[in-house]
């Protein structure tokens, strides 16, 4: 059965006036009904509620998890690989530093959406276990994407899992601190890292070298992601596009069932299905 094409709604005609893209996306994609960042989502739909969208900034269309956005929107990644033993960073507790492992796990990542660059600082939706002492400082919290020891060895721990997301880690890592130990173990192209660090005091971080990577505060950006592909890079519920080859980024106005919907297409690809709230409602 043929789609029925529907008017565009009062919602869709602001999105599309407002055109909050259109300094930063290339030419093809100046009308698309589609945001740069979550603030821009607010600014247009004051009752914006958190959840997923879809944005396009500096050449990059990717669904991205809008938090806060009653207050101050946010952007964040959503990682699939959860648990004590995946996407972790870890001071281990031993030689100079006494106390308990301290271990933080990470369930979403802030992302700058211009740079794609990670906030590593960013803990809100991260949680810690452990507590030791590092000198006078009672370590609780680590970055994403880190792991430091006091033992004089490379005794601490991280993990960086981007699989089953369309993000690849776009870095090369570093060792820091008094006589510094570690390594950075890439696999599954670039989706992978598997961290040691240590020394007396050492750690591993991405580059450029940080200094005392513990009870880090928001606003550290300090890892770079790309698309996973040079084209499109779908999963079950996220995409990235980087849009470097010169295909046309198109949108539609259709009757799903009794809503209506914004189809977005890269090229003759169908890439994304919005609601009028701006959210994603199906992918591919």
């Amino acid at each position: 059965m043929a789609r029925q094409h529907v008017r565009i709604s009062a919602f869709m005609a602001a999105m599309a006036a407002a055109l909050p893209v259109a300094a930063q996306a290339p030419a093809h994609a100046a009308a698309l009904p589609v945001f740069s960042t979550c603030q821009d989502v607010r600014r247009t739909i004051p009752l914006a509620r958190d959840g997923t969208y879809l944005l396009i900034n500096n050449g990059n269309v990717f669904t991205a998890y809008c938090h806060n956005m009653a207050t101050t929107p946010a952007e964040y990644i959503t990682l699939a690989r959860t648990g004590q033993d995946v996407n972790f960073s870890q001071y281990t507790a031993g030689g100079a530093s006494p106390g308990t492992n301290v271990r933080t796990t990470f369930t979403r990542l802030r992302v700058d959406p211009r740079t794609m660059t990670v906030d590593i600082g960013d803990l809100t939706f991260a949680s810690s276990t452990g507590s030791l002492r590092h000198a006078s400082t009672t370590v609780t919290s680590m970055p994403y994407g880190a792991a430091m020891a006091c033992t004089g060895r490379a005794d601490g721990r991280g993990n960086i899992d981007l699989r089953d997301t369309p993000f690849r880690v776009s870095e090369t890592f570093v060792t820091g601190g008094n006589a510094p130990a570690g390594s950075a173990s890439v696999s599954a192209r670039n989706q992978v890292v598997a961290l040691q660090g240590g020394g007396y005091c050492g750690w591993i971080t991405s580059a450029p070298v940080m200094y005392n990577p513990f009870n880090p505060r928001a606003g550290t950006s300090h890892l770079e992601l790309r698309c996973s592909r040079n084209r499109t890079s779908f999963t079950r519920d996220q995409i990235c596009v980087r849009l470097n080859d010169g295909a046309p980024v198109t949108t539609q106005v259709r009757r799903q069932g009794s809503q209506g919907r914004v189809i977005v297409q890269y090229g003759d690809q169908a890439v994304a299905v919005l609601g009028t709230d701006g959210q994603v409602r199906s992918l591919g």
